[in-house]
């Protein structure tokens, strides 16, 4: 647009001259002497700016792109003029015509006048606030193109983008984090419209995701990734603020945070991480999705400013969408989510402690569907017409602790010490708490209803306009370039055999088994296999018996919620 406005003045100034060449046309000496002072002024400024440009820019370098600085200092047009002028000039002079090397003398004055312009916007490019200013502008204004974002198979369509994140990788690569911090610095402080902020998400993710790849892998200084990954992370979080439906992108970052902080262990145990990185990354991890969910909680215990007041999820649909995708890969502060889920369905606060055991889901339904006890608030009220049924209720949250079983940490792996982080630990009673947040509500009580229930799991299909219809299409078209995709529910088995059982598991130490173990026998041998093996992954104790005895592997497996509560217990 600026660009237009400028090439608009060109033409407009040029028909001004033209007119005054024809009313005052000058004799050849008075256009001979004009032009060779406006010819040396022309090259003087030509040399100087390719004295800036040779000292500023790397030939090597795309980003800023030739393109976006001619763009910037007008160089074409300048340059055109200057040609016009010459051209002007020599013809009249050479014909005996007055008013052409006239005109190609004004032309010239008007070249030396924008020349001086040029020569300034490049002036400007010299320094590292310039360029920043400059690229901040170029990437908002490609990121407000349409199919420059995710929905668009990543960012192929944009050449500027694709600039943008070969320059990132050349950075990282070379290990300059001066160049890494100036250029995560233009992406944070681009200002895009409101309706390129999915695609400004997009790229946000995908260029963490490169930054914390490069800590783990190639050893860039993780202190400073880290540093540049908090700055991302706080931009996703303000852009969500200006999307009609935010929960499907924070959903995404935090899921990518909980498989960043399991990824970053794994690796620190093999040995391809150093420890120092892969500690950094999970501390990243840990307090990242700390203030998502101080952001998404309506009431925070605390806050660190004002952007952390009032829920970024106000509506019913939207803090169901993030909460299943805040639940998976074993992330730090899962289970503390869901009463700040609570508030924004019911209206209401939770004041159970599931660290004893109790459960927040059971109260949930109950406080929206129960026949004596249910809440009558507008957010509640709000709830219940989003699910429609206690049916749908009971199959959402079902599909929701599937996604989260599939998705635990192995508990074979070690934890080294200085991995540990809040909520982020080898305690075999936090995963219980975790996992019992889901197994407590229970929904049915046999191994019958279990088996009907398992049933509606593989082959209920949502209708349309159902809740979890609407929050399936709200993930629909949505694609970011991380490792940490979405996968659909159906597409578990053996987690949503898991997630039937646990909800037949025994609570406390030395409770019946019986209706589980007849649920898992009637299993076939495959599904059984399966899933002794997701739970010999993610339950401890079940690993040593999971080859000889499916059954006894789950059930083993599954004493880990007894573990919750312990602490009350012994107090009694």
């Amino acid at each position: 647009m600026v660009q237009r406005r400028r090439q608009v003045v060109l033409c407009v100034c040029a028909v001004v001259l033209a007119i005054l060449a024809v009313c005052y046309p000058r004799s050849a000496d008075d256009v001979v002497a004009a032009t060779q002072f406006s010819i040396a002024f022309f090259a003087t400024l030509l040399t100087g700016e390719a004295v800036i440009f040779a000292l500023t820019f790397s030939a090597a370098s795309s980003w800023p792109s030739l393109q976006a600085i001619d763009s910037h200092i007008a160089f074409r047009e300048w340059v055109l003029i200057g040609w016009f002028a010459a051209l002007f000039t020599g013809c009249g002079l050479l014909g005996g015509n007055g008013m052409s090397a006239t005109y190609g003398a004004l032309l010239f004055l008007l070249a030396n006048i924008f020349g001086i312009f040029s020569f300034v916007q490049l002036f400007g490019l010299a320094s590292v606030g310039g360029r920043n200013r400059l690229l901040c502008r170029t990437l908002a204004e490609s990121l407000g193109h349409p199919g420059a974002g995710a929905s668009a198979h990543g960012f192929e369509n944009s050449s500027v983008v694709d600039a943008y994140l070969g320059a990132i990788s050349q950075a990282v690569t070379s290990n300059d984090p001066t160049a890494v911090r100036n250029l995560v610095e233009q992406l944070v402080e681009a200002e895009v419209a409101a309706e390129a902020a999915e695609n400004a998400i997009s790229l946000h993710i995908d260029v963490l995701h490169r930054l914390a790849r490069a800590a783990l892998v190639s050893g860039a200084d993780p202190i400073q990734v880290t540093a540049c990954a908090d700055a991302l992370i706080d931009s996703v979080v303000r852009l969500c603020r200006r999307l009609p439906a935010p929960a499907p992108p924070l959903g995404a970052l935090s899921r990518y945070l909980a498989w960043l902080a399991n990824t970053a262990l794994l690796m620190s145990v093999r040995g391809v991480a150093s420890n120092r990185s892969a500690r950094e990354l999970v501390a990243l991890s840990t307090d990242a999705r700390s203030r998502i969910l101080r952001c998404v909680d309506p009431d925070p215990k605390s806050a660190g400013g004002p952007d952390e007041l009032g829920t970024l999820l106000p509506e019913p649909v939207q803090a169901l969408t993030w909460s299943a995708d805040f639940a998976e890969f074993h992330g730090a502060h899962q289970a503390g989510a869901l009463y700040g889920v609570y508030e924004i369905l019911t209206g209401t606060k939770f004041m159970g402690n599931y660290w004893d055991g109790a459960s927040i889901l059971t109260q949930l339904r109950r406080s929206l569907f129960g026949d004596d006890d249910a809440v009558n608030t507008p957010a509640a009220d709000a709830t219940r017409a989003a699910f429609g049924s206690v049916e749908e209720y009971d199959h959402f949250w079902a599909l929701t602790s599937v996604t989260a079983l599939a998705t635990l940490r192995d508990c074979r792996v070690p934890h080294p010490p200085e991995l540990v982080r809040p909520e982020f630990t080898p305690d075999h009673q936090l995963l219980g708490a975790y996992l019992r947040t889901f197994a407590t509500h229970r929904y049915f009580g046999t191994a019958e209803e279990a088996r009907t229930a398992l049933l509606g799991l593989i082959s209920r299909t949502s209708a349309t306009g159902s809740l979890i219809e609407r929050v399936h299409h709200g993930r629909v078209g949505l694609a970011y370039r991380v490792p940490a995709p979405y996968v659909e529910p159906q597409l578990r088995p053996a987690a949503m055999i898991l997630a039937v059982a646990c909800r037949l598991a025994p609570l406390t130490p030395g409770g019946d088994d019986a209706e589980l173990r007849d649920f898992l026998s009637t299993l076939p041998s495959v599904s059984l296999r399966i899933t002794a093996g997701l739970s010999a992954r993610v339950l401890p104790g079940a690993a040593p018996v999971a080859q000889t005895d499916p059954v006894e592997a789950i059930v083993v497996g599954l004493k880990v919620l007894t573990l919750v509560g312990s602490h009350t217990r012994e107090g009694t």
